[in-house]
Formats: structure tokens, C-alpha cells, sequence
């Protein structure tokens, strides 16, 4: 099976999954749901057709790959770039993939969402559907401190305003107006216990509440009603919320460590209000977990693999494929792949090959798809544990993807190239950490990471020549590093000194590689 059979593959099946949460945005019929529908059945259609040893046009797998990266690829980059902060490219890519109304909406409903879970209130304004955002712009307002706009913002009955309903408990609650926020939080409970079950109702029952008995100083039953939250909630929310509780029950060093603590783990918007309780007593902020601009180590990791390619074209163009051993192989895969029994290829045993082989791909859709995925899971493990962290993990999962490759399938023709084991060596780090960890929002990504690593086993058996020990591999390494670094004390330096180690293995390990292709031209 062909790379670009292969993507349309993995098109199909994201696609798939993603029509479900797109629908939750805008109805089925809608452009939103309805495109990345359409993409993704084009792609399976053309993937059944290939098995089935129908011949298929290159126009048409070209379209179906074109399709599959604007309305599959495409929103799922959208939460990615509002992640990263990067609001003009979110709004050119939307207006660029939709081109009405409803599906605009949609996808400016997500980068809402988005805007909403990182604190950001004006963004969230700024992008505001045209239809049925009564209950997002008061969430805004929220964020913005901005109670009488909240208070005059009229919220929709029924569970489309359950979201607005806990925005307006916060604002009754800023404006001194304890009475009418119980009330509220009163009548969204009868709303809620009235209906069918919904997780999204409830979560927002029990905010509402607690934000209540936190006014109130009811310290005990805040505690007691976040003993077991309800998931979707920022772990900074609750802790603030605990912290209020504190303040107003008159527990005044508590309240400041948990404010810290929200602090540390918010998103950059959100850390203004515990800024403020920690500076108005004398405290210093602690480093925030999710530090502004740490994705440099992501971006500069992305850009080097990115050049890399460029240079293998320009290298295969100039010196084309060799005979070895009767295999006509590429120049750059000689120079820099993992390679296992083939007579006379050169320094096939070298160390170094175990770490060069990730700067080679089998196109541009291997190395485009690799690069996508790296830069959405780098960041977040940057954010997380530093870039030194992130740099180890994805040199040891390099290395041991070869490693596993070469015991495995000893004995066997091999020739492994791409920088897979190493953005899985990612994954497995960050699998480690999130594993470790009891707040809400990693067990969701817990569970977001082990089904993303089952669909990649699903298409390493089901797939030939997609390496599945160097995919195992790369899970391997990035959970043995992200295991043994919890057992380290928690220097930061010990996470510079590896990270520093890794891009020294790297450097080494493609000075050799351009070495040898320095000898083909």
C-alpha cells in the first residue's frame, strides 16, 4: 500500500470519528459536518477500491487527499491554532474551508470553545456565531469581568442556556447579589434533575452550586462536591473556587497556596485574578506550568525535520538511486536510514542510524502527516513538563523504535525511515505524565492518547510496510523516559541536561548522515 493510500486511509477513519463532535457544532445537513463527511467517505471509497485491486485514477486520489486535508485536517487544526494562541490564521482557515453561513458558525462555535477554555473573553467575542450565542457571549462577558453585560444578556430556556446560567450566577454572585445566584443555581438544578441525563448540563449545575457555597464560606461542602468533579472543568476553576471558599471561611493561608496552584496550572488569560490575591498579600507568582511562547523547542524540531526533507529531494534529485545488493534505493535513505539486512550497505551498523533515520521520509505526505502531529503533541508536552523533556523523549523514542525494530524483525530486509518513533516517543512520554496525574482534564487526554496509539496499531497491523515495532518501539522509549523521570527529583536542569543530550545525539547523528551523502554526489 502506497503513503498517500495510506493517509487516505487515516482520513477515513479520523474523518469518521470526527463527524460526531463536528455534529454537536452545527446539524448533519450543515456545511460543517456535511463536508468532512463527504471527505472522509471519498477517502474510504478510494482506499476500498484500491484493496480491491480496482485501478483509480491519480486525479481522483489526489482530490480525495485534497479534500481529506482541508475538511478532515482542517478542523482539527482549528482547536490546535487557537491552542497556539494564533486567532488570524483560525479565522483564514475557516473562512477559506466554509463557505456559509451555518458552516462558519460552526466552525467559529469551536474556536469559541476554545477561546472560552483558555480564559481568553475578547477572542471569544470577537468570533461569535450569528446564530444561538446568547449563552457563549455571556460566558465572555464572564471572563471579562464585564457582570452587567452578563446580567443583561437574555439566555435562551432550556439546556441551550444551562452554559450562560452558571455566567450569570458568577456576575449575580460579583455584584453582591448572593440571594438571586442561589436562586439561580436552585432553579438550574430543577432544570437539570427535570430533564434527560446530560454531562454537560450537570457539570454546569454543579459549578453553579459550588460557586454558591463558596460565596458563602461553606468551605466543608465545596470540598466535598469537588472530591469527585465532574470532567470538562479547568483544574484552575476549581481551585479557584476552593480558594474563594477559604477566603470567605476565613482561612486565609490556605486560600493563597490554592490560589498559587490555580495559578500555576491556568492558561495565561485566567491567572489574572490569582495573580492579583497573591500580589495584594506579599506573594511571589509561581512558574506557571503553561508558560506563554514554550513552543520554541516544538517549532525549531518541526522546522529542522521540515529542511531535512527539503534537502533529501534535492539530494535524490542530484544523485538518484543506487544498486545495492540487487535493491535500487534512494541516496538519502543510504545516507541516513535504519537499515537491516542488505550485503554492502554502507556503515549499515552504525550507531548514528539508530537517530538518523527519523530526517528521511518515504514523500511528503509521510513527512507532512509526522510534522502535524508532532507540532500539535510538542507543544503540549512542552507546555507541560519543558523542552528539554520533549527533546529527550522524542531522541529516546527515535532510538528505541530501531532498537525494537532490529530485535523483532532480525534476520528480515529492512530499511526504516521517518521521524514516527519519535513523535510516538512523544506520546509516550505524555502518556506517562497525564497516567500519573488525577485531575479531570488528564483523564480525558488520557483517554484521547490511548485511543489515538490504538488506531496507529490498528493501521501498523493492518498496513504493510508501516513499521509497527518501530511504532511500538517509539511508545516504549517515551514511556520508559517519562517513567524514569518521575522517579528523578524535580530539577528542571535534570530535564535541560537530557534534552541538551538529545539535540547533541541528533546533531552528531545527521553530521554523520551528511557525511555519507556528501560521498554519493
Amino acid at each position: 500500500m502506497t503513503q498517500d493510500v495510506l493517509l487516505l486511509l487515516a482520513f477515513a477513519l479520523v474523518g469518521a470519528a470526527a463527524v460526531g463532535w463536528t455534529r454537536r457544532l452545527a446539524p448533519l445537513a450543515s456545511e460543517l459536518p456535511l463536508k468532512t463527511l463527504l471527505a472522509a467517505a471519498g477517502a474510504g471509497a478510494v482506499v476500498v477500491a484500491t484493496l480491491a485491486g480496482y485501478t483509480v485514477e491519480p486525479v481522483l486520489r489526489w482530490l480525495a487527499l485534497a479534500a481529506g486535508i482541508a475538511w478532515v485536517a482542517g478542523p482539527l487544526s482549528l482547536p490546535a491554532l487557537a491552542r497556539a494562541g494564533l486567532w488570524r490564521a483560525a479565522d483564514a482557515l475557516v473562512a477559506a474551508l466554509y463557505w456559509s453561513a451555518a458552516g462558519r458558525d460552526g466552525a467559529r462555535r469551536l474556536l469559541v470553545q476554545a477561546a472560552l477554555q483558555r480564559g481568553e473573553g475578547d477572542a471569544a467575542l470577537a468570533r461569535l456565531p450569528s446564530t444561538e450565542a446568547a449563552a457563549m457571549a455571556a460566558q465572555a462577558h464572564a471572563l471579562r469581568g464585564d457582570w452587567d453585560a452578563v446580567l443583561a444578556t437574555e439566555l435562551p430556556a432550556g439546556r441551550a442556556g444551562v452554559a450562560g446560567q452558571v455566567a450569570r450566577v458568577e456576575a449575580l454572585l460579583a455584584s453582591g447579589r448572593t440571594q438571586e445566584a442561589a436562586a439561580t443555581a436552585a432553579l438550574l438544578r430543577r432544570e437539570v434533575e427535570s430533564g434527560t441525563p446530560d454531562p454537560i448540563a450537570y457539570r454546569a449545575m454543579v459549578v453553579a452550586e459550588v460557586m454558591v457555597d463558596a460565596e458563602l464560606g461553606n468551605l466543608r461542602r465545596v470540598q466535598e462536591a469537588l472530591r469527585t468533579p465532574p470532567a470538562g472543568v479547568p483544574p484552575e476553576v476549581w481551585y479557584g473556587l476552593v480558594a474563594r471558599a477559604a477566603e470567605m471561611a476565613g482561612e486565609a493561608e490556605a486560600a493563597l497556596k490554592l490560589h498559587a496552584e490555580a495559578y500555576r496550572v491556568a492558561a495565561p488569560a485566567r491567572r489574572r485574578r490569582h495573580a492579583r490575591a497573591l500580589e495584594a498579600a506579599g506573594r511571589p507568582l509561581p512558574v506557571p506550568l503553561r508558560a506563554a511562547g514554550r513552543s520554541r523547542a516544538t517549532v525549531a524540531m518541526v522546522a529542522v525535520i521540515g529542511l531535512a526533507y527539503v534537502g533529501q529531494v534535492l539530494l535524490d534529485r542530484i544523485a538518484g538511486s543506487l544498486q545495492i545488493a540487487g535493491f535500487s534505493i534512494d541516496a538519502s535513505s543510504i545516507a541516513a536510514a535504519f537499515v537491516l539486512g542488505v550485503p554492502d550497505f554502507p556503515a549499515a551498523d552504525a550507531a548514528w542510524r539508530f537517530l538518523a533515520y527519523a530526517f528521511v521520509h518515504g514523500n511528503l505526505v509521510h513527512v507532512g502527516f509526522n510534522l502535524w502531529v508532532l507540532f500539535d503533541l510538542g507543544r503540549m508536552v512542552e507546555a507541560r513538563r519543558g523542552a528539554g523533556y520533549l527533546v529527550a523523549a522524542f531522541a529516546v523514542g527515535t532510538a528505541m523504535g530501531a532498537y525494537l525494530t532490529s530485535v523483532a524483525q532480525a534476520g528480515d530486509t529492512v530499511l526504516l525511515v521517518g521521524a514516527s518513533g519519535g513523535v510516538l516517543g512523544v506520546a509516550g512520554a505524555l502518556l506517562a505524565d497525564v497516567s500519573r496525574r488525577r485531575d479531570q482534564g488528564d483523564r480525558q487526554l488520557l483517554g484521547s492518547l490511548l485511543q489515538w496509539m490504538l488506531l496507529i496499531g490498528f493501521i501498523s497491523l493492518a498496513i504493510p510496510n508501516v513499521s509497527l515495532w518501530g511504532h511500538v518501539g517509539g511508545v516504549l522509549g517515551g514511556l520508559l523516559w517519562g517513567f524514569a523521570r518521575q522517579g528523578l527529583p524535580a530539577d528542571r536542569r535534570i530535564d535541560a541536561a537530557a534534552g541538551a543530550a538529545g539535540a547533541l545525539a541528533f546533531a552528531w547523528a545527521l553530521g554523520q548522515a551528511l557525511r555519507v551523502a556528501s560521498l554519493l554526489l
